[in-house]
């Protein structure tokens, strides 16, 4: 009989496999790049539950993961919420976020270090985690900056490309760990990162294509 505690864990990760489908779809249909309220609650939701799950079974270093990315959650849902013009952006804020996750991160670490067995196999896992969550959550910290400067919420090329580094690294871990419900939740992720690189580097030759006989035609009419 599953627990409550893995039933929070599934429900987690139903809801952020739910979003990057929700958000692939959206893709494939109007080939842009933005992301969606709906997108954002799911990730919200998701992060809550599997924060939960993953601080019931000690896992500090993912728990710091789940948290830092909530608030940027959260900052995006309000960017969706209340678009604005482009405007200058002050990077405090952003730099802030991240020292407080780099911080985080470390003491979480210390955490899980001092409380696993010791061993220089366990040592490497854990640091595998810890570098995979690092790249893991700046990628939404990457997001942010790049939607803050636009005054509109989406992903830039890169989010993928840092997705996907950061995706495998926690999935390695995850086996490492033999948890079903982490290693549930981050096998689909590489699929979806592919195919949204695939988008972008076809939306990007579009965009290429369009421009050239533009720019050809200006530059003959000089």
């Amino acid at each position: 009989m599953i627990s409550a505690w893995s039933a929070l864990g599934w429900g987690g990760n139903a809801c952020f496999f739910s979003r990057f489908f929700i958000q692939w779809l959206d893709a494939e249909q109007s080939g842009s790049d933005r992301a969606t309220k709906s997108f954002w609650l799911l990730s919200l939701v998701g992060s809550v539950l599997l924060g939960a799950y993953t601080a019931h079974n000690g896992h500090a270093v993912l728990v710091v993961g789940f948290m830092t990315n909530g608030l940027l959650y959260l900052r995006n849902l309000e960017i969706v919420m209340r678009p604005r013009v482009t405007r200058r952006v002050s990077s405090r804020p952003i730099a802030l976020v991240a020292v407080l996750s780099v911080a985080l991160l470390v003491a979480a670490s210390v955490a899980d270090a001092a409380t696993a067995p010791l061993g220089r196999s366990h040592q490497a896992w854990l640091a595998c985690a810890v570098v995979g969550q690092g790249i893991w959550g700046s990628r939404f910290a990457l997001q942010w900056w790049c939607s803050e400067r636009a005054g509109r919420s989406h992903f830039p090329v890169a989010f993928w490309a840092v997705s996907l580094a950061g995706n495998l690294l926690l999935l390695a871990y995850a086996f490492h760990l033999a948890d079903a419900v982490l290693m549930a939740g981050l096998l689909p992720g590489p699929l979806m990162q592919l195919r949204n690189l695939v988008l972008a580097r076809s939306a990007a030759y579009a965009d290429e294509r369009e421009s050239s006989p533009r720019l050809a035609g200006r530059l003959a009419g000089r």
